[in-house]
């Protein structure tokens, strides 16, 4: 009883991932891109209130969901698949600690400066691009953990 559990848990975690970073690649990314310097990191700076800290407690709830159905799922082969799937939302966490969440505290802080420093557009492709990678992990690890229910209850 406990794994079929573990699995709505995690389906519903990578799923909430998944959902919340394809929208943020789908519509907010394209218009902070089209947004000048000034208004870009005060629009920025306004949405991470919204995700943080919800994004980072689903993660982690993830995390342990997977964890428990790479060890309790009923075969081994589903087992394996919720590996993977554990394994992309280890890399959701890893791309957002090592790299958005990072780029956010220096856009926040040249917002309360009032001075955005030549090269932010650098910075702002190179979050769109990290934006990418943790969507492209969190796709990969919805698809796997329901994967991993066909193969251990389907």
């Amino acid at each position: 009883m406990l794994a079929p559990s573990l699995a709505a848990v995690f389906v519903l975690c990578t799923g909430v991932l998944a959902g919340a970073l394809v929208t943020v690649e789908r519509a907010v990314v394209p218009m902070l891109l089209r947004l000048p310097r000034r208004t870009w990191s005060e629009v920025h700076r306004l949405l991470d209130p919204g995700f943080d800290p919800l994004m980072p407690t689903v993660n982690k709830v993830a995390l342990a969901a997977g964890l428990g159905l790479s060890f309790l799922a009923p075969s081994a082969a589903s087992r394996a698949v919720f590996a993977a799937a554990l394994a992309s939302v280890a890399g959701v966490a890893l791309v957002s600690e090592l790299r958005n969440v990072r780029m956010n505290r220096r856009i926040d802080a040249w917002a309360e400066a009032g001075e955005i420093p030549d090269g932010w557009d650098t910075l702002r492709a190179d979050w769109a691009r990290a934006n990418r990678r943790r969507t492209a992990c969190a796709v990969l690890a919805f698809c796997a953990a329901v994967g991993g229910c066909w193969l251990a209850w389907g």
